[in-house]
């Protein structure tokens, strides 16, 4: 019930679920999936011997949409799978959690520096409408 694909070319197996002897690194990096896919991936690692064994693709293009929130194992560097033994899942797959897109990133970060320009305006609006009224006051 775990698998979710394979990939040939990359000798990679996609999971939803592993066993908790997988552990999610905590630090994202970036990943060139091919010359014009960039990718935020962050590192599978075994909970015993701490080598590699595979990544979660936490951000992707639309071409790759599919590897999102997926355990990407490789096959070279996964000794045994017990089936039915899988039962760490990833918090995206959760039914009102959202993947992060670079392209959703983008237009958050484009609307927050809208945002701020709007506030900083308002501001000064705000600095010079109150010094006009404290001139007001003093003329009084």
């Amino acid at each position: 019930m775990s698998w979710d694909g394979s990939e040939d070319g990359q000798n990679q197996i996609r999971l939803k679920r592993v066993t908790d002897n997988v552990v999610v690194g905590e630090d994202t990096r970036l990943h060139e999936a091919s010359k014009r896919s960039l990718c935020l991936i962050v590192d599978l690692f075994c909970r015993g011997c701490h080598s590699v064994l595979g990544m979660v693709y936490a951000s992707t293009p639309k071409n790759l949409d599919h590897k999102r929130f997926t355990f990407c194992l490789n096959v070279a560097d996964i000794d045994s799978y017990v089936l039915g033994s899988a039962s760490q899942m990833l918090a995206a797959e959760g039914p009102k959690e959202q993947p992060v897109t670079l392209e959703y990133r983008g237009n958050v970060e484009q609307q927050l520096t809208e945002m701020k320009m709007l506030v900083m305006s308002m501001a000064q609006r705000l600095e010079e409408i109150d010094a006009g009224l404290q001139d007001g006051c003093d003329v009084a």
